[in-house]
């Protein structure tokens, strides 16, 4: 049976209405499990997983929790833009410049352009996924540890673009969160690493707790200050305006959409690598190849749709490895793999020989539940966000409860409420310290990927370190890694000269506006 005959017999099954009504479902439960901070993507799958046990069709099933994957991812943008507080670990980039653009009255247009490159990211990788599929799985294929090593590096060298107003301050967070997450039993050797004897310590800190604790947490702590020093007049955008986006707008921001699919949709396929990294690369890239970076952190269109575009497309993308090689491409594929093995379903090599239709299904189900989340988020986005709109006071001790709740959902183990507080406090310190939690949480996203794989190459190639630069792939991912490294210092001493220029500007006008009324007073 060639694709195209496999294709046409998954098309009334994904057409349905019992599967068009789980994908409306789906997208607005992800939209809100992504919209509360404390919740995600992984535990809105988690808790459908039992409800889909009792349906007959398993393609029904999988489609209901792609469905939640993707409303997820755009649901985490809601609470990034609105409370400066990501829903989920894909859109921290977002906080950037929504929560900036949202500060100056223009909420709406932030989550318009969050929806426009959230729809767009996901329909390029579910597209991709439709069409390239085999093509992207022989790329990827050709990777071996090597190459993931030098992803790593690529990786690490974004510390530059996250860095804001201090590089040397970022350097120091990234390498805490490289340590952060070396913390517990080493995968490769067994042996348990500064640990000191706790047990709590002893199998690692878990990167959902330690996200939750870094990034909501810390955000809800700061609010209450502000709100305490404020004499509870807290300065917040939840309110949403009337004016979205213009189709000029629409237009401009093309540009960084487009690119930041193709970057995250290749990354996306490689396991390991997924969103954390794609949302932070593709920013940085946009913000190194605008006209005007300035701009960036400070409500830049350009920052949103390259942050939300990158998360999205990372969904199609993740899924390549995922049906082909049966490897899951990053934390959430891992759970639908295990969704589609408790269905009788076997991700892998001879999916698309023994189960063609089933894996077609998948496919168009996750293009048809991207094509979808346009109206359902232009129609539902008002209504989610209500959730977050409530006044301060009521939703903090709310938002507390749901990050506790999820941090323990990680494992199911107390032990994660012990670490979400103790880094809680740890963030808060760093943050008085004007230290940023971005950089930190960088290296510990890439720090599993950077060790075992730079341990697994040392092992295969007998501690020979210049095969990093022999393999043809990896040498030109480092070369990249330089070039980018010194483009993206090169800007942001560019960023610092305009600022000041700006500063200096103004200080200009206001000695202009202040001589006439020194002269009125003579």
């Amino acid at each position: 049976m060639t694709d195209f005959q496999m294709i046409m017999q998954a098309l009334p099954q994904v057409f349905s209405l019992a599967n068009i009504g789980m994908i409306l479902i789906g997208l607005v439960i992800g939209m809100i499990v992504g919209c509360i901070p404390g919740l995600s993507v992984t535990l809105g799958i988690i808790l459908m997983l039992p409800l889909t046990y009792t349906f007959d069709d398993p393609a029904t099933a999988i489609i209901l929790l792609l469905a939640v994957y993707v409303g997820g991812m755009y649901g985490g943008s809601i609470s990034a833009i609105t409370l400066n507080t990501p829903g989920t670990n894909s859109a921290i980039a977002t906080t950037f410049d929504g929560y900036p653009l949202a500060k100056k009255g223009k909420v709406k247009k932030a989550l318009d352009v969050s929806l426009f490159a959230s729809v767009f990211g996901g329909l390029f990788s579910a597209i991709l996924l439709l069409v390239c599929a085999s093509l992207i799985t022989k790329l990827v294929a050709g990777f071996t540890t090597v190459e993931y090593f030098s992803m790593g590096i690529l990786g690490i060298s974004l510390i530059a673009g996250v860095s804001g107003d201090s590089l040397p301050k970022s350097i120091i967070s990234g390498m805490i969160g490289l340590l952060m997450a070396c913390v517990g039993m080493d995968a490769v050797t067994g042996v348990t690493r500064m640990a000191y004897g706790l047990n709590t310590l002893k199998y690692g800190i878990d990167m959902l707790p330690a996200m939750i604790a870094l990034i909501a947490l810390t955000q809800v702590v700061m609010k209450l200050r502000d709100f305490k020093v404020s004499g509870g007049k807290l300065d917040d955008a939840s309110k949403i305006d009337k004016e979205g986006i213009t189709r000029k707008e629409a237009k401009k921001i093309l540009p960084a959409c487009l690119r930041s699919s193709a970057v995250a949709s290749v990354l996306g396929a490689m396991p390991g690598v997924g969103g954390g990294v794609a949302q932070f690369l593709c920013y940085n890239e946009a913000r190194r190849t605008s006209k005007h970076p300035e701009e960036f952190g400070k409500g830049a269109l350009e920052g949103i749709a390259a942050a939300e575009s990158s998360n999205n497309a990372v969904v199609g993308s993740a899924m390549i490895p995922m049906l082909t090689l049966g490897i899951p491409g990053d934390g959430v594929t891992a759970l639908l793999m295990s969704a589609f093995i408790l269905h009788g379903i076997t991700p892998g090599p001879t999916m698309f020989t023994k189960q063609g239709v089933m894996a077609y299904t998948v496919i168009l189900g996750c293009l048809v539940a991207n094509i979808l989340l346009a109206p359902i988020g232009l129609g539902m986005t008002r209504g989610v966000a209500k959730i977050v709109q409530v006044k301060y006071t009521y939703l903090a001790p709310v938002i507390i409860m749901f990050c506790f709740a999820g941090a323990f959902a990680a494992t199911g183990n107390t032990k994660e409420l012990v670490l979400c507080a103790a880094i809680l406090i740890f963030s808060y310190v760093l943050t008085l310290l004007d230290i940023s939690n971005t950089p930190l949480m960088l290296g510990m996203i890439l720090e599993k990927i950077m060790e075992s794989n730079f341990v697994s190459a040392s092992m295969a190639y007998d501690r020979d370190y210049t095969i990093f630069l022999r393999r043809p792939i990896s040498a030109v991912i480092l070369i990249l890694t330089i070039v980018l490294l010194v483009s993206m210092m090169r800007v942001n001493k560019r960023i610092e000269t305009l600022n000041a220029q700006q500063e200096a500007e103004m200080a200009a006008e206001h000695a202009k506006m202040d001589e006439p009324e020194s002269s009125a007073a003579n």
